[in-house]
């Protein structure tokens, strides 16, 4: 598959709602609703030649995009009428922001340049806001990690990808069992979503359990840092991860496009494959075929351990997916949208302090249907889109013994309805949805932690954007004051049981809002505050849990009790995304009232279970606390002389209760630099990253050192008649370093992973 293309789905995947970015007021501009023209053009480079597979989009409208043929050349139709702002895009390429007239019933001529760049800029992102938005334009810190820059940074797991992006790290209980961390907020204080859908798993449930995403299924990643991205719910006050897959496509390619991808890792031996097909089926229909797979051994450690490898860490995975799409342009009467089936089955063993024989392995599968469509509206909406999804989920808790001890079989129904609202007057880009969350956790088992609960989430929200009705230029003129508010009702219960009582039932009702702005300063520059009131509500886990837990080792206990979570956070942006220059420099602050955390109490308990020798295991309970967190995070990438860039990032933490102590867990201040010579088809470079000490734990926490890493890597693109080859070496920890990462939860008897080489390869034709 071409990243053109995918940038061009991208473009169009927005996860609420079909809307584009912000643009000019239609009825300022002169169209009724199917007043459109058709736009034509060509995509050159600074030297005349055409550019293939261009992602052309058309910012203000709900959804117009094309891609360019050999020649360079587009045509979009059914284009609304008026100034439009159009993005284009291309691998290797700055992107091209320019404004066109079109003219009602008339067709329209465009020449495009675009400048070669080292650097990859963001194109249009789709998680910030309900509606997807040029990057200058959105109001909080969020970052894209795609192309060139994702080919460089992919690893074994999602976590494992992004735990170098500025304010992201990643929980750890092994290689495969991990989740990423954002700011120190990780489970059930973050959301990720797989096409803007929620993955159906139990990754935030336990730090034993991984995301059901493998890395290679991401054609582009959006992470929005801080509570503001509560318009995907309660349990996203840390921020929003979307895999951008495009799966269920929103443009019809001229041609079939394939890839094939292979990544390989040293650390944990092993690596992966992905093919991926997107084939057009007539004019308006595209089917697409993915299967992949992934195996890796026990993970390797650092210099100085005399174990050398990390026993119980292998993984494997295999993924599959199968999607029919039918495109339809806006001017275009009908529905659009699409079916998915997704596969992916998984097995990974868990890093143990005692002996070997006390190891267990987690074996699972979720299996899902996920129905997408959208079509023009009438009267005050744009356009209405119904997203809606089905998910199967189990795992199994396996001793080495072979015995089950516990076995979870989640069941999750997830649907959402965004009609995206009409301009009028000082009202600009805007949203109203409603939906939906139904989950059912079927827990058995000897060790089961919870017994068998349930929760549902109904939820109301609105996404409006207040501003001049011209957003041209820069400063006052184009500025954008984006209101989100959200009202949710959760009721979350559990079954009785021998093992756990009588039933227990509680009931939630939330408002959660968001305010912001944004101002651009310059075309290529914006400054942006975003203050956010956010409330989530306890997990089944945190109200249920009192047993055993085989995956952590621990005797946990629940507080049925428990108030929700209120979050009161405040941030302030820097952008720029220009040709030779892109940073982001972020402040926050947030004050979390009533935190839960599962808090050690310095004892001991013993735990006799039917068949198995006693074992005693440290005890653990589930209260509420008043936490505060604040700090930032700084990336620049630029060009500092032909063909060489320089990055540097940064972010830091503080995080305290209301006791004076640390927060558990949470990641140390780092500090990277890198430097590489690109040329867009060659590219050679080498970094250091320094990770400072974590001295400010939590009670029984094991305190970190500090590290400092080198890295390298080495890259060609070559392009042979219709074939892509993109090739990438690189090395991490190339000191072979023997460290501790302070987020991991089994820090104090698992180090991090010691130097690892690898491969990535991927074909396009």
């Amino acid at each position: 598959m071409s990243r053109a293309l995918l940038l061009a789905l991208l473009s169009m995947a927005d996860p609420a709602t079909a809307a584009c970015a912000q643009g000019d007021d239609q009825r300022g501009s002169g169209p009724r609703v199917g007043s459109v023209g058709t736009l034509t053009g060509q995509v050159r480079d600074a030297n005349g030649t055409a550019v293939r597979d261009a992602s052309i989009v058309v910012l203000d409208a709900a959804r117009v995009a094309t891609l360019s043929d050999a020649s360079g050349r587009f045509v979009l139709r059914a284009v609304p009428a008026g100034d439009r702002r159009l993005m284009v895009s291309a691998p290797g390429f700055a992107p091209g922001r320019l404004t066109v007239r079109i003219v009602a019933g008339e067709s329209t001529h465009v020449a495009v340049a675009l400048h070669r760049s080292a650097i990859e800029l963001a194109g249009v992102t789709v998680s910030a806001a309900p509606t997807g938005r040029d990057p200058l334009a959105v109001a909080q810190p969020m970052t894209t990690v795609g192309g060139r820059e994702l080919e460089r940074s992919l690893g074994l797991s999602l976590a494992n990808t992004l735990s170098w992006t500025p304010g992201v790290t990643s929980r750890t209980q092994g290689p495969a069992a991990s989740m990423p961390v954002i700011r120190g907020l990780t489970g059930e204080r973050i959301v990720v979503l797989h096409d803007g859908q929620r993955t159906g798993d139990l990754a935030g449930s336990a730090p034993d359990h991984g995301v059901t995403v493998d890395p290679l299924a991401a054609r582009e990643v959006e992470i929005i840092r801080g509570p503001a991205a509560l318009m995907h719910g309660t349990t996203a006050l840390g921020g929003v991860v979307n895999v951008v897959a495009d799966d269920i496509a929103r443009v019809a390619p001229s041609q079939r496009l394939s890839s094939v991808t292979v990544n390989a890792q040293s650390a944990s031996e092993g690596g992966g494959v992905l093919a991926d097909i997107a084939q057009p089926v007539g004019a308006r229909k595209v089917l697409r075929l993915k299967a992949g797979a992934r195996a890796h051994g026990d993970q390797r450690l650092g210099r100085g351990d005399a174990r050398d490898v990390l026993d119980n860490t292998s993984l494997r995975n295999q993924q599959g997916v199968l999607a029919l799409a039918r495109v339809v342009n806006d001017g275009d009467r009908g529905v659009s949208g699409g079916v998915a089936l997704r596969h992916y089955d998984f097995e990974y063993g868990l890093p143990w302090r005692g002996s070997a024989a006390e190891g267990v392995r987690l074996r699972g599968v979720r299996d899902e249907l996920s129905v997408r469509a959208e079509r023009a509206g009438s009267g005050p909406f744009i356009r209405v889109r119904m997203d809606a999804t089905a998910q199967w989920y189990e795992h199994d808790e396996v001793t080495v013994a072979g015995a089950v001890a516990t076995a979870l079989a989640l069941r999750t129904q997830q649907g959402q309805l965004v009609a995206r609202t009409r301009p009028a007057g000082l009202l600009r880009d805007g949203a109203i949805g409603v939906s939906a969350l139904v989950r059912r956790n079927g827990v058995t088992g000897s060790q089961a932690l919870t017994p068998p609960n349930g929760n549902r989430s109904y939820a109301a929200f609105a996404f409006q954007e207040l501003g001049p009705r011209r957003g041209a230029g820069s400063g006052w003129g184009a500025f954008r004051l984006p209101v989100a508010v959200r009202l949710e009702h959760v009721t979350s219960g559990s079954d009785t049981s021998p093992s756990f009582g009588p039933s227990i039932a509680r009931r939630f009702t939330t408002l959660s809002a968001s305010v912001g702005g944004a101002i651009p300063l310059a075309p290529e520059v914006s400054v942006a505050v975003h203050v956010a009131r956010a409330t989530r509500v306890p997990s089944p886990e945190e109200l249920f849990s009192r047993a055993g837990h085989a995956g952590t080792g621990a005797f946990e206990i629940g507080n049925p009790s428990l108030d929700a979570e209120r979050t009161s956070g405040v941030d302030a942006v820097l952008r720029v995304e220009r040709r030779a220059l892109r940073a982001q420099l972020a402040l926050f602050a947030s004050r979390i009232d009533g935190w839960i955390g599962l808090y050690p109490t310095g004892r001991d308990t013993t735990v006799q279970l039917p068949g198995s020798p006693a074992k005693t295991l440290p005890l653990m309970m589930v209260s509420q606390r008043e936490a505060r967190l604040r700090g930032g995070e700084a990336s620049i990438e630029g060009a500092v002389a032909r063909h060489l860039v320089g990055t540097l990032t940064a972010d830091f933490l503080r995080a305290v209760d209301d006791r004076g102590g640390t927060l558990p867990f949470m990641p140390p201040a780092r500090l990277g630099g890198t430097a590489r010579w690109d040329d867009g088809r060659l590219q050679l470079g080498g970094g250091v990253r320094h990770v400072f000490a974590q001295r400010r734990v939590s009670h029984d926490e094991v305190a970190t050192d500090a590290v400092t890493l080198l890295e390298a890597h080495a890259g060609m693109r070559i392009v042979t008649g219709a074939r892509v080859h993109s090739i990438v070496l690189r090395g991490e920890n190339l000191g072979d370093r023997l460290y501790r990462d302070a987020t991991s939860r089994t820090k104090d008897f698992a180090p991090a992973a010691g130097r690892n080489v690898s491969l990535f390869y991927r074909i396009t034709f």
